[in-house]
């Protein structure tokens, strides 16, 4: 069942807010057409007129019917047509010498409808290539900043509206004398108490019951002294006066054939200027309007549906338009959630594109300026008072300034300033970000290869020889010189002694610039000075390529080196310490030091299967039964873990004297990584079926392999252990 209030809900802020729009489209149209069609196209402003309200039927139509969030609306803009009065204004004067009054018409008619096409191929280009994700980089004190200039502009704009004085520094004072207060001041008491009652309460008749409350409080003061509909209208109290007549000015195409084109290229600079600029702001006023309306919407489908609507306005020669924030916005503040205002827009713009503006008339002067104005304030309440508690003091003043900037100097000017900062806050909060994820040490961190006590002492004496550096994100000018600082620091810390092994885990670096690679060039230079070695691990394709390019990795380099990863680095850093210490030792665990498992388990051997493993065998397969446990007599092994996306990572390399497969006996579970015998190995393998006849023939010997496998399992967890905690400082 359908209900009644809902659809009251829905209908009358939708009616209203259509109606309230559809005026400030029309005289928006007027102002903007007088703007373009001036000196010697004075005589076509009728035309201008007509052109800025059939673009505007047509982006209401269009947004009606396509977009992706009911309110959306859509209308030709002031930044597009202000390019195209340039132009109109270069092509007017040379009126008299190249052109006729009638055929410079002609041409700007045509150059209007050309540009919209070519801002709409723009427009759809830039969603067709998913570049509309570029708004989600601007901080969200730029857009707030953007959004209170845009507060501000409202207000200047129902200002002028109200008193036809542009709002500035130098009018202040005009505006409180006497005849010109009373023309504005009405009108800042309703956006104030329309602001302050749709703060504190919520009910979609209220905007509704102040607005015609208002209206009808204005006539009943105005016929209470005196005043008539005409006597009204002489005094500036009422919109207009509007030109007669309809608007209508028929379609471009007729003129297509004459056009000259040779005019049309000299402009194109201005059109390409349109072109990026429509960019900028269109994507600001979906930012803008996803913080208002708090949804997220799809940029680039946006950027497609505004390039068809374009493309289209442009075939009947209206100018370029997209999404307005401030009619959009207008719409939400009065509580309309559907289609309807578009429709609103489209079919009273229809009717005053055929008959006229006459019955616009009516509307009081005071009261439009006031809703104006209460939306400017709504956008800069928000902005500048909400916000002050919210956001910290530096982003603040971000806001601030765009601010300042928008009213002083310029809405295209606050724009790009906005751009800027958006480039400077981000240098500056990514280089807050340490480039430097942690730093570790060869006494706390180690490779992977399993070795015996005596030569995990060695490797714990010469441990700070070694000093490792994992790095994260985008190493750029902003962090790069930070990392020549650090190991600068450390290679001049006395003590922690001489700095041999320098190691760079780039795993979880994104990629570099310039600078990062001027730095490792320095970095470089230091290591040939002092005598240590750099090794670069984990690079990517790109990476390793950019440091063979600038030469700092060379083939025959004694000084810097690349490995596949961290881990790899480590055993060179580690085999090059112990081959310096002990030349004669391959650095891999010895055989028990109570003899080998062959003469440990001598007693038990007839349990035991003794396998010979060349080079390359796999002698456990990851997700499969490994049967049963294997013991390492001689060679060695690496186990190897695959990930889903196929990457081989090496938990461990095992040499003599340890096991593997004991996990999956005890758990009954299939292997989590496989073991690839690296050289050749003597091993051998208890299998499941053995080892229950062995807990029954011989349990004592059972409890002593127990005792050795937990021993085994209890050393591996406590390296594990001190690796965590390494991590953790």
């Amino acid at each position: 069942m359908i209900n009644k209030d809902t659809i009251m809900s829905d209908f009358v802020p939708g009616i209203i807010a259509g109606t309230i729009n559809a005026i400030v489209c029309i005289v928006s149209a007027m102002a903007l057409a007088a703007l373009m069609f001036t000196g010697p196209l004075a005589s076509f402003l009728s035309q201008g007129i007509g052109i800025l309200l059939l673009g505007t039927i047509i982006f209401a139509v269009f947004s009606a019917l396509t977009a992706t969030y009911p309110l959306i609306f859509s209308a030709p803009q002031d930044i597009p047509i202000a390019i195209l009065a340039l132009i109109a204004a270069t092509v007017a004067a040379g009126v008299g010498s190249e052109l006729d009054a009638e055929q410079a018409y002609q041409f700007v008619f045509v150059a209007i409808g050309l540009s919209s096409i070519l801002v709409g191929l723009f427009f759809y280009l830039l969603g067709r290539f998913k570049l509309g994700k570029l708004v989600r980089y601007i901080p969200f004190p730029v857009v707030g900043g953007f959004l209170a200039g845009t507060g501000w502009l409202i207000v200047k704009f129902s200002f002028m509206m109200m008193t036809d004085l542009d709002l500035g520094l130098a009018g202040v004072g005009t505006l409180f004398e006497s005849t010109t207060f009373f023309e504005w001041f009405p009108g800042l008491i309703f956006a104030v108490t329309l602001l302050v009652m749709t703060r504190y309460f919520s009910h979609y008749l209220l905007t509704p019951g102040i607005l015609f409350g208002s209206i009808l409080l204005f006539y009943i003061i105005m016929f209470g002294l005196g005043f008539s509909f005409t006597g009204m209208e002489q005094n500036g109290y009422l919109l207009g006066p509007f030109p007669r007549g309809g608007f209508f000015p028929g379609l471009p195409f007729k003129y297509v054939p004459l056009f000259r084109w040779d005019l049309f290229f000299i402009h194109l600079p201005a059109i390409a200027t349109m072109m990026i600029l429509n960019a900028v702001s269109v994507l600001f006023n979906y930012s803008g309007l996803e913080l208002i309306v708090k949804r997220d919407f799809d940029l680039d489908k946006e950027l497609r549906l505004t390039g068809y609507n374009n493309i289209l306005a442009g075939m009947a020669g209206t100018p370029a338009g997209y999404m307005t924030l401030s009619e959009t916005s207008m719409s939400y503040n009065l509580g309309a959630r559907s289609r309807l205002p578009s429709i609103v827009v489209a079919v009273i713009s229809i009717i005053t594109l055929v008959f006229g503006a006459d019955v616009l008339s009516v509307f009081p002067k005071v009261i439009l300026g006031g809703l104006l104005l209460n939306l400017g304030l709504e956008f800069m309440v928000e902005w500048l008072f909400d916000t002050w508690k919210r956001l910290h003091k530096t982003d603040y003043a971000v806001i601030v300034l765009i601010l300042i900037v928008i009213g002083s100097v310029g809405f295209l000017e606050g724009i790009v300033l906005g751009l800027l900062m958006s480039i400077i806050l981000f240098v500056i909060n990514y280089s807050k970000v340490e480039v430097i994820k942690y730093e570790l040490s060869g006494k706390t961190f180690s490779s992977n290869v399993e070795r015996s006590s005596h030569l995990k002492e060695i490797l714990q004496d010469h441990g700070n020889e070694i000093y490792i550096l994992p790095l994260q994100g985008f190493i750029f000018f902003g962090t790069a010189n930070r990392l020549l600082m650090q190991v600068q620091s450390r290679q001049e810390d006395q003590n922690l002694g001489e700095l041999k092994y320098l190691v760079f885990d780039f795993r979880n670096v994104t990629g570099l610039d310039s600078s990062a690679i001027n730095s490792f060039n320095k970095l470089k230079i230091l290591a040939e000075n002092y005598g240590f070695h750099i090794l670069f691990c984990g690079l990517n394709d790109e990476m390793e390529a950019q440091l063979y390019v600038e030469g700092i990795v060379a083939e025959k380099s004694l000084i810097v080196r690349i490995f596949q990863d961290l881990d790899h680095g480590l055993e060179w850093c580690e085999q090059h310490i112990l081959h310096q210490v002990s030349p004669e030792d391959d650095g891999l665990e010895r055989k028990d030091k109570k003899g080998s498992f062959q003469h440990r388990f001598s007693r038990i051997a007839d349990f035991f299967e003794t396998k010979n493993c060349p080079s390359g065998t796999i002698m456990i397969k990851q997700g499969e039964d490994p049967g049963g446990i294997t013991f390492i007599e001689s060679g060695k092994i690496t186990v190897e873990l695959e990930t889903d996306t196929g990457k081989k990572i090496r938990l461990k390399t095992l040499g003599p004297g340890t096991v593997v497969g004991e996990v999956s006996l005890y758990l009954g579970s299939s292997a989590s990584a496989s073991v690839i015998a690296d050289t050749d190995c003597q091993v051998f393998f208890l299998s499941k079926e053995s080892f229950k006849k062995m807990n029954l023939e011989a349990p004592d010997k059972t409890v002593e392999l127990h005792t050795f496998i937990v021993e085994l399992l209890s050393e591996r967890l406590s390296g594990s252990n001190a690796t965590i905690q390494a991590l953790m400082r």
